[in-house]
């Protein structure tokens, strides 16, 4: 029970965020929106492949997601990432061949997000995992080190993520906002 000389804030009514599934406060504690919107820079990364395998995803896109999910969303996309099952430290050495890359975060409505994971197999980028955010293993999340083996195709695509996220650009190639 709370000392009488304490009041209680207002009531704030919580939503499902469609990522998470969890319910979430509408308002964070500094006034804003709990809800962020998201564009298509925000869930996958500009490849056409990656884009031709999101649209096949069935289910209908949520637009907008708690402020925790859009973080993880931001720092997500574009990561490297190990093979299901490979063993030992992800920080103990560098990617390899086998490095996929994660290429797209969808928030699908009543069924959380999926990623989706792809490889360069037989020179050819494609979509090779679909996996349940809640379900992604961290400990499979790897870096580049050096370029290592990892394959050039797939090395572009994270190059060139990297340097739109150092200089501030969208992925689309417009201004950044200021």
């Amino acid at each position: 029970m709370p000392p009488r000389n304490i009041l209680e804030g207002p009531k704030v009514a919580p939503w499902t965020c469609p990522s998470c599934r969890e319910a979430v406060p509408r308002l964070l504690p500094n006034g804003r929106r709990n809800r962020m919107r998201l564009d298509a820079a925000d869930m996958l990364l500009p490849v056409a492949e990656i884009e031709t395998a999101a649209n096949r995803v069935p289910g209908p896109r949520a637009s907008e997601v708690c402020f925790p999910c859009a973080e993880a969303y931001r720092e997500l996309l574009g990561t490297l990432i190990r093979p299901p099952g490979e063993e030992g430290d992800a920080r103990g050495g560098p990617g390899l061949n086998d490095t996929g890359i994660v290429g797209a975060l969808l928030p699908i409505a009543g069924r959380g997000t999926r990623v989706l994971i792809f490889h360069v197999v037989n020179a050819v980028l494609r979509d090779t995992e679909i996996e349940d955010l809640r379900r992604l293993n961290p400990e499979r999340l790897t870096y580049p080190g050096t370029r290592g083996a990892i394959a050039p195709q797939l090395w572009a695509i994270y190059e060139q993520h990297l340097a739109q996220l150092h200089a501030g650009v969208p992925p689309d190639g417009s201004a950044p906002q200021t």
